[in-house]
């Protein structure tokens, strides 16, 4: 008879399974804690998905938490923290390894996981949720990549994720550690979907009832349960400011922002008063996390996700010796006097020179164990709204589908909104789109791309 390990009974406690009909369910088990993920609850995971994607009778997997204030708030860095600190640096690597693998399974599993982002999505909790094919948003979602905040970095694969978001958004969430709520995760590419919490018991039953492993056919049940948007309204918090965004975000040097935030501050209006909280949370951050940031950014945006992982890993190694990593977890989430130190303590005292070939060239003691051979260099699956991306290629007609006319604007949304089935939501972000990119050329209703 086996005895399981200290490790393995508190991953148990942690990580709950549900099974009905062809269903799993993962339910994160640490509400005092916000789910903050241990390196047990990260290595229970890994053991239900390895043999759930293995069994025959289960279809569609399930991840949500057992508390409606958290869906998962992060890793726990506070021990991983402490293990670096007292000698125990492997454990702290091992932690990484292991949640960084289980991260990169959730993005090339071969049956549907949807992730129930009800409340607080962050950190560690994005890892395990935005790699799924499906993530659900609702009323109470939160989510953010508040990292630099503590010294560190966005890691659990936003490498790869942030840089393919729309135009500068995802440095700019990268960065400022910005939280988008509701509606606004799916506008921004994070949710898929996006279903009222009330809704989330049945839309769970509705999935276990599923008897085939078909990515549409998950789809289809839970557009079943989308809650429609006000009639031709784009709910989405950051609208108003994404020319902004794109404007001071779109540099390569965090001195550069910084100079364009200050001159969009200076305009005024609406902008002028984003860009001055931007500014002053921005300066608030790791200097030296904030550098090494952009830099992550930057190149993930060429980057298939296994080197994402792989430069992930190395960063991970090298703020861990840094002083501001431990310095930030301390003042922030220990002793909590929101009062950190930062060494250098300014943005221009920071020489990325010299840190470059620490965190990006020096060859690590720790290498990457992936659980899937899987490589893309884009997410297999794409059940959200449309990219701005995939909007521009259209009408300059770059896309095979788009054909050899020019397109007007009723043509260039009914392609979108057909294509995805008529979801919810396309057409309200394809119009936004359209009106920010694009404009009728003269004398004529087609379209032209501008921006």
């Amino acid at each position: 008879m086996s005895t399981k390990t200290e490790a393995e009974l508190e991953g148990d406690r942690r990580i709950l399974t549900l099974k009905n009909l062809m269903g799993r369910s993962l339910i994160l088990n640490r509400p005092e804690a916000l789910n903050a993920l241990t390196h047990p609850m990260v290595l229970a995971i890994k053991k239900q998905l390895l043999g759930w994607q293995k069994s025959e009778l289960c279809n569609v997997i399930i991840l949500r938490s057992n508390s409606p204030r958290a869906f998962c708030a992060g890793g726990d860095v506070v021990r991983v923290s402490s293990d670096w600190e007292s000698g125990n640096q492997r454990g702290a690597m091992q932690f990484f390894l292991d949640e960084y693998a289980v991260n990169h399974l959730i993005a090339s599993y071969k049956k549907p996981i949807v992730a129930l982002l009800n409340g607080y999505t962050m950190g560690g909790g994005v890892g395990l949720s935005m790699h799924a094919a499906f993530r659900v948003a609702t009323e109470s979602t939160v989510f953010a990549m508040p990292e630099t905040n503590i010294g560190f970095f966005p890691d659990v694969g936003a490498s790869f994720f942030l840089p393919r978001m729309d135009g500068q958004t995802g440095t700019y969430l990268g960065l400022t550690g910005q939280r988008l709520k509701g509606r606004d995760l799916v506008y921004a590419g994070v949710a898929t979907h996006f279903v009222p919490s009330e809704r989330l018991p049945m839309l769970e039953k509705r999935l276990q009832e599923i008897d085939v492993v078909d990515f549409n056919v998950v789809n289809r049940a839970i557009e079943e349960f989308v809650a429609q948007p006000e009639a031709g309204e784009m709910d989405y918090s950051l609208a108003g400011v994404r020319e902004a965004i794109d404007r001071c975000f779109k540099f390569n040097r965090v001195e550069n922002i910084v100079e364009a935030l200050r001159q969009e501050a200076e305009a005024g209006g609406v902008e002028g008063e984003w860009a001055a909280g931007t500014l002053e949370r921005l300066l608030g951050m790791s200097p030296s996390s904030l550098k090494l940031t952009l830099e992550q950014l930057r190149k993930g945006g060429s980057c298939n996700i296994q080197e994402a992982f792989a430069m992930e890993l190395r960063l991970a190694e090298g703020r861990l010796g840094s002083h501001d990593m431990h310095e930030g977890i301390q003042a922030l989430l220990v002793r909590k006097s929101n009062d950190p130190q930062w060494q250098p303590p300014g943005i221009e005292a920071v020489d990325m020179a010299k840190m470059y070939p620490e965190y990006f060239e020096k060859r690590s003691d720790y290498q990457m164990e992936f659980l899937d051979g899987a490589v893309f260099s884009e997410y297999p699956y794409a059940f959200g709204l449309p990219s701005e991306k995939e909007i521009g290629e259209f009408v300059r007609g770059e896309s095979p589908q788009a054909g050899d006319f020019a397109l007007t604007r009723s043509e260039v949304v009914a392609f979108f909104v057909g294509k995805s089935g008529n979801k919810v939501g396309v057409r309200e972000k394809v119009n936004w789109v359209l009106d920010r990119k694009s404009r009728e050329l003269p004398d004529s209703s087609v379209l032209q791309w501008v921006k």
